[in-house]
């Protein structure tokens, strides 16, 4: 698939990966949504830097789905076209022990699948409507390394990216041949996220330790070729370093 022209919607597009996958697909000549929930700032900023006309910064929660068909809307109306290219990359977590169960609570388990899992089934949803009756589309989900790990910041979290792993090979099959569906699995990057959802102790050991990350450009280039190669459809590319 040629990715100049299309328009795409990047969630969680502010900042670290997701902005570094707005910056490479404009750079392919794509127009990008740049989906925020919170971070309104940076996001605005983000566009304003790509450019108008080939960015537009669009709030949405994807727990909720008429907020996510809005999202849709305002994308399609502000490119003049529909949607062809979605990157599910919004994502949250908390932080716990996994041997700390009591440290888990119902509100993180309801916010981390909500956000990771649920909301990355909203946004196939409402853009596999339009990409069916055209007859193409590509669908790039982030999961994580701690799917196949099976260890992470939490237990919720692990869960939530082994499902959007078995999300993404489910629809390639349920899409399948007119939207391609695939995924990347990157281990943990050295961005804001970690910083906001892992305590400072957590992340200066880490750092310390010399932890492996994985280059944010490396993972942002890995989606725009999944996006891009035709006839590529229910691959889960592990990206560890």
């Amino acid at each position: 698939m040629d990715l100049i022209g299309r328009v795409a919607i990047v969630t969680g597009g502010g900042s670290g990966l997701g902005a570094e996958i707005c910056r490479q697909l404009v750079q392919a000549g794509a127009r990008v949504g740049v989906n925020f929930s919170r971070s309104e700032r940076t996001a605005r900023e983000l566009a304003e830097a790509l450019g108008e006309g080939v960015a537009c910064p669009v709030r949405a929660d994807v727990r909720d789905d008429a907020s996510v068909v809005a999202m849709v809307g305002h994308v399609e109306a502000t490119f003049g076209g529909p949607v062809d290219l979605l990157v599910n990359n919004a994502g949250v977590t908390t932080y716990a022990p996994a041997e700390d169960l009591d440290a888990i609570t119902d509100e993180d388990w309801d916010q981390i699948l909500g956000v990771n899992v649920v909301g990355t089934w909203h946004c196939v949803r409402a853009v596999a409507r339009g990409m069916r009756t055209r007859g193409a589309g590509a669908i790039v989900n982030v999961a994580s390394d701690a799917a196949f790990l099976l260890e992470g910041s939490s237990i919720p979290y692990v869960v939530s990216k082994v499902g959007v792993v078995t999300m993404t090979r489910t629809l390639a099959t349920a899409l399948a041949p007119d939207v391609r569906v695939n995924a990347v699995a990157p281990g943990w990057p050295d961005t804001p996220w970690l910083d906001r959802y892992i305590p400072a102790e957590v992340t200066t050991e880490l750092r310390r330790g010399g932890e492996p990350t994985v280059a944010l450009d490396r993972v942002a280039g890995e989606v725009l070729r999944l996006l891009a190669t035709d006839g590529v459809t229910g691959e889960v590319t592990l990206l560890s370093e």
